[in-house]
């Protein structure tokens, strides 16, 4: 079990030293002044990518009053505890009525209103309802680095009333999706940071002592790239060479993010004792199989989805053993409450070294209230669930702890071909919003299946009917069936290993008809999509 505390990138609108406070002398205001931040238009997504230091532009303009001669454009979040402010830019010159300035930032806390306040006015007391400006939402990609080798990330995606967080697998995974109150941006609900999906070094144990990494392939300890800068050359002092982590970042017009990254599996080059060391952990090598987890944060960044790939590159089979890790955020007067699939549907807390078994195979989630006695639908009480694509083995809670569990799999990887799994996190203020949001994500575990034909509303000649289409990758990898109407359909695989294409032909009486088709993966998960035709 990890012993060292997580590595998040936290952000809150309300995060203690985030954001600057300004304070200004104030002027009094003639009756009529006004400012109208134009460009961006509405509401506006911007991406901050890079590491620590990077650059970013983004032209402001608008209008004002002619009483206005300058402006400062500040990032402003209204809070319980009063106004903050961030400035963009100081003392734009205002012509004839018109201001412009490209603001360059090193960074951008939160969230927030762009708003141009006239030279003089101050944000924390004066009335700021005059200088109207749109929501400006943050996405951010930070790299962490030895050098030029990337070894770990921190992401958030921010849009509605959502906040959404991720870091490498190796140290966090998916973080807390807090909930805020647009315009005002005041957050709601605990606004802590939870890690789930997590792959860290070690494994828990009901003795409370780690035998083993949290990957294992073939039988070996197997490492990503944090573990090897955290654990194997941090805690252990091993001195091996820094293996990359590789990172795509996008955010998307509608303000949905999504992250990649990847990297080879490595274990110690002589020995697999646990914990390595200088004798049998010299150097690394590949264990033969490559990670790759997409992350996708969306839905008003009120969802996390998560899919792991695991593709063998040795041409080699490697059976997988993996302990998904959960901290939840514990509050300081409380406990969290759990749900597990199958059990009681009360939330009831945890102890340490309970195993939870009976989940079942399929899709299911576990549902996590922040604080066990908080009252329902009071906006300081969260709701989650973590959904996942097919169920562990058990849920075990670690030794000492009630607020870290472990999510065992066994995964095969075929020589020459790849192993998935899926999970995702939603949040709400509610139990019942956390339902129904994680009820959409298990649906969502199973792509649904296209049909090229027949068109919807076809007339068909005859009885004889052919049914065909295509179903995309899934969380578990490319579906095992396929039936139409209840007649199994013939499976292709394509090429590019990510869709199957399947053909059903069956007789059909004279007159209308829904056409079902039904796709199902390896754990039993199915999604169906129908049309309407006509035999005649």
């Amino acid at each position: 079990m990890p012993t060292r505390p997580a590595r998040i990138l936290l952000v809150a609108a309300l995060a203690t030293g985030s954001l600057v406070a300004l304070a200004q002398t104030s002027s009094a205001v003639g009756t009529g002044t006004f400012t109208r931040i134009t460009t961006p238009a509405s509401t506006t997504m911007y991406a901050y990518n890079g590491a620590p230091g990077a650059t970013n532009h983004v032209t402001i303009a608008g209008q004002a009053s002619l009483d206005v001669t300058s402006v400062d454009i500040k990032c402003i979040v209204t809070g319980a505890s009063g106004i903050d402010a961030q400035a963009l830019a100081t003392a734009v010159p205002v012509t004839a009525g018109n201001f412009s300035v490209v603001a360059t930032f090193t960074s951008l806390t939160t969230n927030c209103r762009l708003r141009a306040i006239p030279n003089g006015v101050d944000v924390t007391t004066d009335y700021l309802g005059s200088y109207a400006g749109p929501l400006f939402y943050a996405h951010e990609l930070v790299l962490t680095k030895i050098g030029s080798t990337v070894y770990g990330y921190s992401a958030a995606g921010e849009q509605g009333s959502g906040i959404g967080l991720i870091t490498d697998a190796a140290t966090c995974g998916a973080g807390i999706l807090a909930t805020i109150a647009t315009p005002s941006m005041e957050v709601l609900g605990s606004g802590q940071q939870q890690c789930a999906f997590t792959l860290p070094e070690g494994n828990v144990t009901s003795g409370g002592t780690s035998t083993q990494s949290s990957i294992r392939v073939s039988g070996h300890n197997a490492y990503l790239p944090a573990t090897v800068h955290n654990y194997l050359n941090g805690d252990l002092s091993l001195g091996v060479t820094q293996t990359p982590l590789t990172t795509t970042f996008s955010a998307a017009s509608n303000g949905d993010v999504t992250v990649t990254e990847a990297a080879t599996l490595m274990r110690c080059s002589v020995a697999d004792t646990y914990p390595p060391t200088h004798a049998s952990c010299p150097a690394l090598v590949s264990a033969g199989v490559r990670f790759t987890r997409t992350v996708n944060i969306f839905r008003g960044a009120h969802e996390i989805r998560v899919r792991d790939r695991f593709a063998a590159t040795d041409g080699h089979a490697h059976p997988l053993g993996l302990q998904y890790q959960v901290s939840p955020y514990a509050p300081p007067t409380g406990a969290a409450g759990f749900t597990f699939p199958n059990h009681s549907s009360t939330f009831a807390k945890a102890v340490p070294d309970q195993v939870v078994t009976g989940l079942g195979t399929k899709a299911a989630s576990v549902f996590i209230r922040s604080d066990i006695d908080g009252v329902e639908g009071d906006p300081a009480v969260d709701a989650f669930g973590l959904t996942w694509s097919r169920a562990p083995s058990d849920i075990r809670f670690a030794h000492g702890s009630s607020n870290l569990f472990a999510m065992p799999y066994s995964v095969s990887v075929p020589a020459g071909g790849s192993a998935y799994l899926g999970f995702a996190e939603v949040e709400a203020p509610s139990t019942s919003g956390a339902k129904t949001r994680a009820r959409v994500a298990a649906t969502e575990m199973v792509s649904t299946p296209t049909i090229s034909s027949p068109r919807a509303g076809a007339s068909i000649h005859g009885t004889r009917t052919t049914v065909k289409g295509t179903v995309a990758l899934g969380a578990n990898g490319l579906v095992k069936k396929v039936t139409v109407n209840g007649h199994a359909a013939h499976l292709t695989i394509s090429s590019s290993q990510t869709y199957v294409s399947y053909s059903a032909t069956f007789a059909e009486a004279h007159g209308a008809h829904t056409v079902k088709v039904t796709a199902t993966d390896a754990a039993g998960n199915a999604s169906s999509r129908a049309i309407r035709v006509k035999n005649g």
